[in-house]
C-alpha cells in the first residue's frame, strides 16, 4: 500500500472513530408511531385475495414517505379465531408480509412465544380467496427509521440499536434494542406495535427520547458472559432451545422472569428440578 493511501486509510477511520464518539451516549428526539396489524402484499396474492386487476386505494399517508394506508383489508386466520378488517399497507411488495403483535398471535390462536423478527405460518383471506403462506407472518422488531443525515449527524448506521424513553408520565418506559434503519427515503421515526404503546400508554405523534451510541442493549450485554458473575437467560434462549428439540443451558444461571414462565411451560421437568 502505497503511504498516501496508508495515510488516507488512517484519517478515514480516525474520522469514522471520532463520529461514533461523538455521539455515544447523546439524546435527541423522534416522533413516535405505533404500528398496528397490517399487511403488505406483493402484486399477486393481491389478485388472489382481492381479485384480478385490483388495485389499492390509498386512504391516508403514513409517516415514512410513499407509504400509504389502503382502504383495502383482508383477514387473518387463525386456529383459535380470526382477525377481520386487517389494514394493507401500500405500495405493493415483491413479496407479502404479515406484521402483527404477539397479543394478535395469542388471540389468533398461535404460538404467543415467537421472537421477534421471525417469521410463522399465517392464512390471509379475502373476498376473491384464501391464501396459506407458510412464512410471511411476523412480530417486528421495534425499530428507529432514519434518513443519512440524521443518521451521520447522530453516528448511527443501518443496523445499530439504541434505546427509546416514551410513554405518558405516570407509566413511562425505556425500550432497549430499538433497531435502526438507515434508508434515502425515510423520515425520522421510532415505530412500536401496538402492544408496546398499550404497555406505557404511547401514541403516534408522541415525542420519545432516543439514547443513541452508549446506548443501553439490554438484553444482549445482560445475556453476554462476565468474569465473576451469572450468566443471564432471557426468553428468547428458552423459546429457540424448544424449536430446536433441544434444552436450554441453565444449570447457575439467573433467568428473567419471561424466561422462567417459558421454562415452566416448555421444560416443566427443569422447573420441577429447581429452577436456578
Amino acid at each position: 500500500m502505497a503511504a498516501d493511501d496508508y495515510d488516507a486509510l488512517v484519517r478515514e477511520a480516525t474520522a469514522a472513530v471520532v463520529a461514533r464518539l461523538r455521539g455515544a451516549g447523546r439524546a435527541f428526539t423522534a416522533p413516535v408511531g405505533v404500528s398496528g396489524r397490517h399487511v403488505h402484499l406483493s402484486a399477486g396474492d393481491l389478485a388472489t385475495l382481492l381479485g384480478p386487476g385490483a388495485a389499492l386505494t390509498p386512504a391516508r399517508d403514513l409517516g415514512q414517505p410513499g407509504q400509504f394506508a389502503a382502504a383495502e383489508a383482508v383477514m387473518v386466520v387463525g386456529p383459535r379465531a380470526s382477525l377481520h378488517g386487517v389494514r394493507v399497507v401500500g405500495p405493493l411488495r415483491p413479496r407479502t408480509v404479515v406484521e402483527l403483535a404477539a397479543g394478535d398471535l395469542f388471540a389468533l390462536g398461535l404460538d404467543a412465544y415467537v421472537a421477534a423478527g421471525e417469521t410463522f405460518e399465517v392464512v390471509l383471506a379475502g373476498p376473491a380467496g384464501v391464501l396459506r403462506l407458510p412464512d410471511a407472518g411476523v412480530v417486528s422488531r421495534r425499530h428507529l427509521h432514519a434518513p443519512p443525515a440524521d443518521a451521520e449527524r447522530w453516528a448511527l448506521k443501518d443496523g445499530d440499536t439504541v434505546s427509546a424513553r416514551l410513554g405518558l408520565p405516570s407509566r413511562r418506559a425505556t425500550l432497549a434494542n430499538v433497531l435502526v434503519r438507515v434508508a434515502p427515503a425515510a423520515a425520522l421515526e421510532l415505530h412500536v406495535d401496538q402492544d408496546e404503546a398499550n404497555g406505557c400508554g404511547a401514541r403516534t405523534g408522541d415525542v420519545a427520547t432516543i439514547i443513541a451510541g452508549g446506548a443501553a442493549d439490554v438484553s444482549a450485554a445482560a445475556a453476554a458472559p462476565a468474569r465473576g458473575k451469572r450468566r443471564l437467560v432471557t426468553e428468547a434462549e428458552v423459546v429457540a432451545a424448544h424449536r430446536r428439540g433441544g434444552k436450554p443451558d441453565v444449570a447457575g444461571a439467573l433467568l428473567t422472569p419471561f424466561a422462567r414462565d417459558a421454562l415452566r411451560r416448555f421444560f416443566p421437568e427443569l422447573a420441577a428440578a429447581g429452577e436456578p
